[in-house]
């Protein structure tokens, strides 16, 4: 943004924070910080969003030991809720910069007997090889990426084919704005992070807002498939 005032011109950009200023954020708070979503309400929450998800009848089924990613896992809230919800015999990978956000998912993960590694690592460079994961989901880890599209397109590449992303990220409006304020990270409005997910190559792409809680104001969730090209549809 610019303005002109006088014989001065007045501009303001965005900055996002480093990775180390991020680990370091998150690493301050990872001793309360899920606590701190359930008493928000987020944990309860994202079981419902997963249940919501699951009558739609889009989400892989059927199958036992789904492999999944969880980019940006903190302190594994988001993949608590999908074990609990969706797959209680998936084996969980939880990615994360903060090392004492993810020393407090390897231990809520622990705690409920589900299966899971830990990888502490920046999405943009995922120590992953192509087409590893059933499944790649994130919760409001997108939103604090200077480059979102370069995200996501790391988190494609690590999907199978006609596997899915599901995503949550902060919502514009006012609280959006007061979280992104407090914390520095973005807000999306629906169709920009259409344009954004649609570059990636993902297909059959779906909104959903939260039937609960603070978060159905705050937050919304995307959920895309990896494009299956024709050579793979032979094989």
């Amino acid at each position: 943004m610019e303005w002109t005032i006088g014989w001065w011109q007045v501009s303001v950009q965005r900055v996002y924070p480093t990775t180390t200023q991020l680990s370091q954020t998150y690493d301050r708070v990872a001793d309360w910080w899920h606590q701190h979503l359930r008493l928000l309400g987020y944990s309860d929450a994202y079981r419902q969003l997963w249940r919501k998800l699951l009558n739609a009848n889009i989400l892989p089924s059927g199958k036992d030991n789904l492999t999944v990613c969880d980019c940006g896992i903190g302190t594994a809230a988001f993949s608590l809720a999908f074990a609990q919800t969706i797959s209680a015999t998936a084996h969980i990978t939880g990615v994360d910069l903060s090392a004492k956000m993810l020393d407090r998912a390897h231990q809520q993960l622990n705690q409920a007997n589900i299966r899971h590694q830990i990888c502490q690592s920046d999405v943009n460079k995922l120590p992953f090889a192509d087409n590893s994961f059933d499944a790649v989901m994130s919760a409001h880890m997108l939103e604090h990426l200077p480059n979102p599209a370069r995200g996501l397109q790391e988190m494609v590449r690590v999907l199978r084919p006609g596997a899915p992303l599901i995503l949550v990220v902060t919502q514009s409006g006012l609280l959006g704005w007061s979280i992104g304020w407090h914390w520095g990270n973005r807000c999306f409005r629906q169709q920009e992070l259409l344009a954004i997910v649609r570059d990636t190559g993902l297909t059959h792409l779906q909104f959903f807002s939260f039937p609960v809680g603070l978060a159905r104001f705050t937050s919304f969730a995307c959920i895309g498939f990896r494009r299956i090209d024709n050579a793979q549809r032979q094989e």
